[in-house]
């Protein structure tokens, strides 16, 4: 979810699009374009139709936008890094570091969102007035007054108590306060929102049966996006759980098999990549880490320059984000390899390597005390 196009950052958080979201803004601009816009003002032009459709369905988005950022910046003041925010085909979704630490900080997290909605739904009311008083008959003021209406219809749905939406998480705050279990109040969130996710998927079918075609597409999609949603959000939590306590030297290999920055590609594919056959060493020069090389770099580098080209010519470096600590706990090594869609990570501490975790280390354990309760 976190590929895509890069735009600006706000509050140091980075603001990107997914390339679905392309999808729904030229689907939501035509429906404005040919619909919307034309039942509500018949005695416009083409051309006028589609202008309030692209800026309405960029008004929109800037919307979901501010809505997201609302629950990063509560996150942020409550010391959870953020690592972006992505606008794609259901919305808006803003990636934290990691879960509110308890029930109060969930709670400011979570109504954040719907509060700024309610806001803009407010804004957006009161500029539809003032412009239809001071000058009748305006476009800009269609345009708001159906901003505040969709402001309004979020405010509404993110606040159906079903998990992972906003008035889930509300529910899981007020449970969690509650029982003190962050566990069982995430299982029964994620229940309420799994049912509500297959009621929209029913919803979805009668529309089609009745001839609502792109309504009861759209409402499937949805409550298919939402029960995945649901079910993985409590899948995550019950992994935190599980490797609560747990440190990445704990589950690391020591024995590392890595290769000397002065070794030939050739030497590196024959006594590494099919003796081993890893997709990725760490590279080091005695103990210090330098750099990982990858079989996609290798392969890219033509065949005849294997014999007297280097691992160091053709090694990545090391960057902070796709190294770990031996302290660091197993849950942030986790989100750390998916960040950086990673199977295994090298170990370092002081510069030296000390060993490599990999993704398969860390889920053996979550599977072992899953099945036995733990």
């Amino acid at each position: 979810m976190d590929k895509g196009i890069k735009l600006f950052k706000v509050f140091g958080i980075q603001i990107s699009l997914n390339y679905s979201w392309f999808i729904i803004f030229g689907l939501i601009a035509w429906s404005l374009a040919q619909g919307y816009f034309p039942q509500m003002r018949p005695d416009l032009p083409l051309m006028t139709y589609w202008l309030m459709g692209l800026i309405t369905a960029l008004l929109l988005f800037l919307s979901v936008l501010l809505h997201e950022l609302s629950h990063s910046y509560v996150a942020l003041a409550s010391g959870i890094e953020i690592k972006g925010i992505t606008l794609f085909i259901f919305g808006g979704l803003a990636r934290i570091s990691r879960e509110p630490s308890d029930a109060r900080t969930e709670f400011k997290i979570a109504i954040a969102g719907p509060a700024a909605s309610l806001a803009l739904a407010l804004v957006f009311w009161l500029s539809s007035r003032g412009v239809d008083f001071l000058m009748p008959g305006s476009v800009i003021s269609s345009i708001f007054y159906y901003l505040f209406l969709i402001n309004g219809i979020l405010v509404a749905f993110n606040l159906i108590p079903g998990f992972p939406l906003d008035g889930g998480r509300l529910l899981r705050a007020y449970l969690w306060n509650r029982t003190d279990n962050l566990k069982e109040a995430t299982r029964i969130a994620s229940r309420v929102g799994k049912w509500f996710a297959l009621l929209l998927i029913f919803a979805g079918f009668a529309n089609i049966i009745t001839g609502r075609l792109l309504n009861g597409i759209w409402f499937v999609f949805i409550g298919m996006f939402l029960r995945q949603a649901a079910a993985e959000s409590y899948q995550v939590v019950v992994l935190q759980h599980s490797l609560e306590g747990v440190k990445v030297r704990d589950l690391m290999t020591s024995n590392v098999i890595a290769v000397d920055e002065g070794l030939s590609v050739a030497e590196l594919v024959e006594g590494y990549f099919f003796k081993y056959r890893y997709t990725s060493f760490p590279v080091v020069s005695g103990e210090e880490l330098r750099g990982i090389i990858t079989l996609k770099v290798v392969k890219k580098l033509p065949r005849e320059e294997w014999a007297y080209k280097q691992v160091r010519d053709i090694m990545s470096g090391v960057f902070s984000d796709a190294v770990l600590h031996p302290d660091e706990s197993a849950v942030d090594a986790l989100r750390k390899m998916t960040t950086e869609e990673k199977g295994r990570l090298p170990v370092v501490e002081g510069g030296r390597l000390k060993g490599i975790l990999a993704r398969n280390d860390i889920m053996s354990l979550y599977k072992v005390k899953s099945d036995l309760g733990k």
